[in-house]
């Protein structure tokens, strides 16, 4: 007896495979082209992958919230997978950069210093420069004030003729006759009797004295002239007398003089 040959059902709906997980871990059973691909439910959480699978009937229609709901799954987990590798990725990256960082931040100070080769630079002779003086300013001196010739009493003339060392320096004005100025005292000196006015007697001036100055201001002046003289007393001077004596004397230093 011959069975009747199985016409299938226009009506039903053809079952459709679930779509199968990538391979995305290493300790997944490798599937080679003749094995069955894995049953959808072995994407599902621990908490589904404990219910008993159900069992679609031949030509049954799939549910498809069911159908759903294994979408999202495997999406959501495709994308956790995809962010854990980017985020190891990026940390291994990390630690890659980090050690060539500091290798080579350490390296630097422990590099060997290097020794430049002494360089030997011919030696350059400058041209001398002669610079010109630069002119220097100088303040003149200040012109001395001329010296005062003070008048004198009888009693200061003889104690200046007493001990002429006593005053050198002073400056006074004197008055006296001229007793001797010939080749023996030369031309810039002359002997005179002093006195410290002007007396009325040529032979009341009573203190023999010598006198020098310049001889211009001397070239008139010769033997019994009356004078009036600016002079500074220089000391005591002692000479030799034409009998043979010696004798000391005011020294007195003519700074002008007028015959009178």
């Amino acid at each position: 007896m011959t069975q009747p040959e199985f016409q299938p059902d226009p009506q039903a709906v053809p079952q459709s495979q679930p779509p199968q997980e990538p391979h995305t871990s290493p300790q997944e059973p490798h599937t080679s082209p003749q094995d069955p691909a894995p049953p959808s439910d072995a994407a599902v959480p621990p908490s589904e992958a404990t219910e008993p699978p159900i069992s679609t009937p031949v030509g049954a229609a799939i549910s498809p919230k069911r159908s759903n709901a294994q979408v999202w799954t495997v999406g959501g987990l495709a994308l956790v997978i995809a962010l854990t590798a980017g985020l190891a990725i990026g940390a291994v990256a990390a630690d890659d950069a980090d050690p060539a960082a500091s290798t080579s931040s350490s390296a630097s100070p422990s590099s060997a210093p290097t020794t430049a080769a002494p360089t030997t630079a011919a030696p350059t002779t400058a041209a001398p420069t002669s610079a010109a003086p630069s002119p220097t300013k100088t303040t003149p001196a200040p012109k001395p004030k001329p010296p005062s010739y003070k008048t004198l009493s009888e009693r200061q003339w003889k104690l200046i003729a007493k001990n002429p060392d006593a005053y050198i320096g002073k400056t006074y004005v004197v008055f006296g006759r001229v007793t001797q100025f010939d080749a023996a005292t030369g031309v810039d000196s002359f002997r005179a009797d002093v006195g410290h006015k002007r007396m009325a007697d040529e032979y009341d001036y009573e203190t023999n004295t010598m006198l020098s100055g310049d001889s211009d201001d001397l070239e008139n002046l010769v033997e019994d002239d009356i004078f009036r003289a600016n002079v500074t007393v220089l000391g005591s001077y002692s000479y030799e007398t034409q009998i043979g004596g010696e004798t000391t004397v005011p020294m007195l230093m003519v700074a002008s003089i007028k015959v009178l």
